[in-house]
């Protein structure tokens, strides 16, 4: 699943199509009619919120965009060569210059600006880790209502805080030594503030390149490696040569790779367990 790097970069490259007017766009069949009124109009804002993209028009259309497991873009000249078959095309916006293509993502909407305000899973959205105004006190108090939630199952949560997929969930609580089986409310403010400290800045650096994600920095990666313990299950922790260890959690079982040796486990949670 696209987590809000990507996202972010893709926001990034739409702009490319801002203050021209569209001549062409292709839509779901079940917007057919108002795609057919966006030609003319011209793209004049990109947002995002997590793993949502939204697309502001100048006719007070929003196209609402969130590429799930599957969905990718690709940005080129009018025309352009599509690097997926045309029938994975879910949209498809061209200016006289420009043309931007969408594909597979299963969220295609194109919302009017009351639509947009009443969108009952936009407005239920945490804050995005990602934007400038992330509200940490805001996000501290959602977690405060799941304490009882493993940590590692509570921060994917977008209700909670939005961005954040299974890569930089298992990376960054590695990174700030927090065990994912941990429940939140044995995690101390400061453990979570250093945990935003950490994935801010490694999200934003893998929003500005192309490219799959690396949290390896230059001198640690070895043999190819890209990630200290995402899908290295079994491997052993550049740390301290322990195994990493996968488990599964929440309702939906996403996967959580951890180092049992280097993050910490609070006293009362492994009485728990054991």
């Amino acid at each position: 699943m696209a987590e809000g790097h990507s996202v972010l970069r893709w926001a990034t490259a739409l702009r490319s199509l801002i203050g021209e007017p569209l001549v062409a766009v292709d839509a779901p069949q079940r917007w057919a009619t108002r795609a057919a009124m966006l030609p003319g109009a011209e793209l004049c804002r990109i947002g995002t919120h997590g793993k949502h993209l939204l697309l502001h028009l100048s006719n007070d259309i929003t196209i609402h965009c969130h590429a799930m497991m599957y969905g990718s873009w690709q940005f080129g000249p009018p025309e352009m060569a599509l690097r997926k078959p045309e029938k994975n095309v879910r949209l498809r916006l061209r200016t006289r210059k420009r043309e931007a293509v969408f594909f597979n993502g299963p969220v295609v909407e194109l919302l009017t600006a009351q639509e947009l305000e009443s969108h009952e899973k936009l407005r239920a959205l945490g804050p995005d880790l990602l934007h400038v105004s992330f509200d940490r006190e805001e996000t501290w108090r959602r977690l405060q209502e799941h304490l009882e939630r493993p940590i590692g199952d509570a921060i994917l949560d977008q209700q909670i805080v939005a961005g954040i997929g299974n890569i930089f969930k298992s990376e960054g609580l590695f990174l700030a030594a927090i065990d994912p089986r941990t429940p939140t409310r044995l995690v101390p403010p400061s453990k979570v503030g250093r945990l935003w400290d950490i994935l801010i800045p490694l999200m934003l650096q893998n929003a500005r390149r192309a490219g799959p994600v690396v949290t390896l920095n230059g001198n640690l990666r070895r043999g190819g490696e890209r990630y200290w313990v995402y899908q290295r299950s079994g491997r052993l922790c550049f740390r301290c040569n322990a195994p990493i260890a996968m488990i599964r959690q929440g309702k939906l079982k996403r996967t959580s790779f951890f180092c049992a040796n280097c993050q910490e486990i609070p006293k009362e949670t492994a009485m728990v367990r054991d």
